[in-house]
């Protein structure tokens, strides 16, 4: 039932910007999503959180 809702959000998502923006910038919108979302996953994966990321600059900076 949640994949099936989440499906329906991005179909409504999908064509909601196209009839608002047209196809090519919703394409780019689209690509934006799923590349900075694939970023994510593989920054997730490797072990990566934003509070080690934030320590780890303060550390920098502090130094």
């Amino acid at each position: 039932m949640k994949l099936a809702i989440i499906f329906m959000v991005v179909g409504l998502i999908i064509s909601v910007s196209w009839v608002a923006w047209g196809f090519l910038p919703m394409l780019a919108i689209l690509l934006t999503t799923l590349i900075l979302g694939a970023i994510g996953y593989v920054l997730d994966i490797m072990g990566y959180s934003l509070n080690k990321f934030t320590s780890k600059m303060l550390e920098k900076i502090s130094n």
